[in-house]
């Protein structure tokens, strides 16, 4: 009897990240199944420029906070990898596409209602390849661990955005913008050219010593959600990717995820 085992390339434990990002992480890229938690810290408030970006109508350092995470998102992206983004209402989608995120692998639900908010994300988990998601106030720490489990099973990349006191431990990877300064302008005159981020990065195992970082990010327009690649507010999520597994939605038109509501 001979037992064959399954070969799995190194490439494939891995979704691929921009270079500013990639010497930052263990393998030069993301992990399947890992959670990585992005925040903002405490001391980052909002400055000048607040509101304009990724995330319109929020302070610079959630503003911050939002634009890394899609960050994240735009090497995967690029690559054919499908990718969501829940409970973020003002993200900003010319902002998301000067970041280099493809909108066509970008699946957006900006509302849902707290209650089903885990059966949302766990649906997701389940049927796309990254999915950042920002938490409801006071999510329970079991339900943050349970999508974890289910994030690592199911091979999906988890990114909890600025998620509170939820994942305060079990991240895999934590980055924290601590700094936000704008580029650009002189003493009253000129034009922002640039968000400049601060960023601690740790986390546990590989990535327990801490690090830190500096990225510069382009200016982009203050945009609302769009209709391109953008999902509707969800009412039973988990019902429309019943059976999506099977192919984890590889080439079809976003279109295929059917909302409720």
């Amino acid at each position: 009897m001979h037992l064959v085992h399954a070969t799995v390339l190194a490439g494939e434990c891995v979704l691929p990240l921009v270079p500013a990002l990639a010497a930052t992480f263990p393998g030069a890229g993301l992990r399947r199944g890992s959670t990585v938690v992005v925040d903002a810290g405490a001391g980052v408030g909002a400055g000048a420029g607040a509101g304009v970006g990724v995330g319109a109508g929020v302070g610079v350092g959630a503003q911050g906070a939002v634009s890394l995470a899609l960050l994240l998102a735009t090497g995967a992206s690029g690559a054919g990898s499908w990718c969501a983004v829940v409970g973020v209402p003002d993200l900003g989608l010319v902002a998301a596409a000067e970041l280099g995120a493809r909108l066509d692998r970008l699946a957006l639900v900006p509302h849902v209602e707290p209650r089903q908010w885990v059966t949302v994300v766990g649906a997701l988990l389940d049927s796309v390849d990254l999915v950042i998601a920002h938490p409801p106030a006071h999510l329970r720490d079991g339900d943050a661990r349970r999508l974890t489990a289910r994030a690592r099973e199911r091979g999906t990349t988890l990114v909890p955005l600025r998620p509170g006191r939820a994942w305060s431990e079990g991240a895999d990877v934590r980055l924290t913008v601590t700094g936000s300064r704008w580029e650009g302008p002189g003493a009253g005159d000129g034009h922002l050219r640039s968000r400049r981020l601060d960023v601690t990065v740790g986390g546990r195992g590989s990535a327990a010593r801490p690090r830190r970082l500096q990225l510069s990010l382009p200016v982009g327009a203050v945009g609302a959600v769009g209709a391109v690649g953008a999902v509707g507010a969800v009412g039973a999520v988990g019902a429309a990717f019943a059976g999506a597994d099977a192919d984890r939605l590889p080439d079809g038109p976003i279109e295929r995820i059917r909302t409720a509501g």
